[in-house]
């Protein structure tokens, strides 16, 4: 079993869930912050939830195995 291999897979799966984790956690927070006037700790599911969203989309926009298709910019086309 190569370790690169399995750290990749390892890495997509957690890319794949983050959104809906970030998600339930910040309907979590929601619901414990307005309907049960939740203690000041529950509003670690708000970051908590709001970092996970957005790793979730930076991640899933970086390229990683597809450059291949990502022609290369010019010299010309900076700036």
């Amino acid at each position: 079993m190569n370790t690169r291999e399995t750290r990749s897979e390892r890495e997509r799966y957690i890319e794949k869930s983050a959104i809906p984790a970030g998600v339930v956690m910040l309907i979590g927070w929601a619901v414990a912050t307005f309907a049960f006037e939740g203690p000041g700790w529950v509003h670690l599911f708000l970051t908590l939830g709001v970092f996970c969203v957005i790793w979730g989309i930076v991640a899933r926009g970086t390229p990683g195995d597809r450059e291949e298709g990502v022609p290369k910019r010019k010299r010309s086309d900076r700036g």
